[in-house]
This record gives structure tokens, C-alpha cells and sequence, in this order.
């Protein structure tokens, strides 16, 4: 074994440490008391306890932010989905001047922090009574979410040979037929790849779920960061809400990796 080697080993040792540590130290001080959890040095080795996750459901209704995030993710990440695969789909297939400009257009719309339009969503939300709504959060995240996924599906779109829609079209299929029945199974690796990655920013979002609700359709990522309060830190009860925070997106990340890898690789960034 070469010296070079050692050294890839070595550094891939040391930034998977890196990246892992934090999870488990997330994870071990949800296990321990509060108490526990402030005494210095830090205890490595201690007796679990499950009261920390015990609190947040009895007393901070987790169960319902819950729900909450998992509505909101679904209908951001499906409706987000179902418009930027049309418009990749128009962009991609159909002889528009300036396609390439337009579709750096759209990518460019993503640049924006989220707060730059939280004033104005906000006004408009409360004229037209979608202010803590799942119906005005998803359309928020939306906004988030639609430049990144069209750009995608764009280039996965541009992957797939025309000469595949001239034949299809030759044996009397529609454009629709073609999208669903013969691009859309072809790139599916890269669709779920879209779609999950769509499905962790919505999760994650902070900006738009404290700016755009107020109790009725709060995500989780707002709660939880109420338990760190000005003069009250509820550390043990934080990480263990965050603890959960990040099983259900892990969880789909499993499950769906082998689209996950191959949907990176299928080419994703050639316009």
C-alpha cells in the first residue's frame, strides 16, 4: 500500500468523523437528562433515558408539527414536481427562442435568499387569507423549489436522445403520451433524485414556516428552535426533537439512494 493511499484513507477517516460526530453527539444527549446533559467534562457513558422524547410529545404536541411538515413537504415537493417536469418538458422538447437563457433565467430566480420575498408574500398572504395555511406554506416553499427542479428535469430531459420522440411520433403518439409513457420512465432516477432533494428543503425550511403561520399550520423546524428560549434552554428536550427531526428525511434518503446515486450521475448539469 502506497503512500498516497494512506493518506486518501486518512482523510476520508477524518471527515467522515467529522461529519458523524455531531449526529452522535445530537443523538447521545437526547438520551441523557437534563442535568446530565449540562455537566462538564461530558459524560460518554451513561444510563439512556427516554424522558426527553417522552416531553416533546406530551407537552409539545410534536406529533402534530409533525404531521404538519410531512403535509407541507408532500404537497410542496408533488406540486413543484408536476409544474417543473411541464416546463422542463417545454423547454427541453419544443423550439423556443432563447432556450438557454430562459432556463438560466429560472435557475437564477433561486439565487434570492427567501427573505427578500418574506414582505411581500406576507401582505399578500393576509389580503387573500392564506396566512398560516398549509395551502400559502405550500405554495411558499414552491417558490423555493421550482427554479431548482426545472433546471434539473431540464437537463435530464436534454439527456434523453429526440430521436426517441421522432419514432414515437411517427406511430401516432401525442406529446403528453411521449412525456408520460416514454421520458418519464426513461428518467426516473433523476426525477426521484429531484424529488428528494426537493423533499429535504422544504423540510428544513425555517424562514417561510415562522414568517407565513402562526400556530394552526407550523412546521417542526419553528417549534424547535422555540425550546431554546432567552432565559429557559431545554438542551436534552432540543436534540431529542432534533434527533427526530431527521429520520423521516434519513429514512427516505435509504430507501431511495440507488435513484438518489444515479440520478447525480445522470447528468443533471449538462444544458
Amino acid at each position: 500500500m502506497n503512500i498516497k493511499r494512506i493518506l486518501t484513507y486518512i482523510i476520508l477517516i477524518v471527515a467522515s468523523l467529522v461529519t458523524i460526530f455531531p449526529i452522535y453527539w445530537m443523538i447521545s444527549l437526547s438520551l441523557q437528562s437534563s442535568l446530565l446533559a449540562w455537566s462538564f467534562p461530558p459524560s460518554f457513558i451513561f444510563t439512556p433515558t427516554l424522558e426527553n422524547y417522552e416531553m416533546i410529545f406530551l407537552k409539545r404536541h410534536f406529533d402534530r408539527w409533525l404531521m404538519n411538515s410531512i403535509i407541507v413537504t408532500l404537497g410542496a415537493t408533488g406540486l413543484s414536481m408536476l409544474l417543473s417536469l411541464f416546463a422542463a418538458y417545454s423547454l427541453s422538447r419544443f423550439k423556443i427562442k432563447g432556450t438557454r437563457q430562459i432556463a438560466m433565467w429560472i435557475l437564477s430566480l433561486r439565487f434570492f435568499p427567501p427573505i427578500v420575498i418574506i414582505l411581500p408574500l406576507y401582505t399578500l398572504y393576509s389580503i387573500a387569507g392564506l396566512y398560516d395555511t398549509y395551502l400559502g406554506l405550500i405554495l411558499a416553499h414552491s417558490t423555493m423549489l421550482l427554479p431548482f427542479a426545472v433546471w434539473m428535469l431540464f437537463g435530464f430531459l436534454n439527456e434523453v436522445p429526440r430521436e426517441i420522440d421522432e419514432a414515437a411520433e411517427i406511430d401516432g403518439a401525442s406529446k403528453l403520451s411521449i412525456l408520460f409513457r416514454i421520458l418519464i420512465p426513461i428518467t426516473k432516477a433523476g426525477i426521484a433524485a429531484t424529488a428528494i432533494l426537493c423533499a429535504i428543503t422544504s423540510w428544513n425550511d425555517f424562514i417561510f414556516a415562522f414568517s407565513l403561520t402562526s400556530d394552526y399550520s407550523k412546521t417542526l423546524m419553528v417549534p424547535i428552535s422555540g425550546l431554546l428560549g432567552d432565559y429557559v434552554w431545554e438542551w436534552s428536550a432540543f436534540y431529542a426533537a432534533g434527533t427526530l427531526s431527521i429520520l423521516p428525511m434519513v429514512l427516505l434518503g435509504l430507501i431511495a439512494q440507488k435513484y438518489l446515486a444515479r440520478g447525480v450521475t445522470f447528468g443533471a448539469l449538462k444544458v
